[in-house]
């Protein structure tokens, strides 16, 4: 299971995977943001024009880790275009 959440400094998407234990091993699947966890997935650069609303582009993908308290719910609709 994975959870998608936004960075908070720089608004891009985050799909977390898995929790990192105590000792930065990862764990069980990401399940939903947790305050005092850290997470590993993937973080999407995003080319969203003007307005917050406008639908954007989702770039390639590159692995992360980041701790809960950079990270902020986050409620998307994604349409696959091929």
């Amino acid at each position: 299971m994975s959870f998608q959440a936004k960075v908070k400094e720089t608004d891009q998407l985050f799909v977390a995977t898995n929790e990192l234990d105590k000792d930065r091993v990862w764990s069980k699947d990401a399940q939903k943001l947790e305050k005092g966890k850290s997470y590993v997935g993937y973080l999407f650069s995003t080319v969203r024009p003007g307005h917050p609303s406008a639908h954007g582009t989702l770039g390639k993908p590159t692995f992360a880790v980041f701790e809960s308290d950079v990270l902020g719910e986050l409620s998307i609709r994604l349409k696959l275009v091929l």
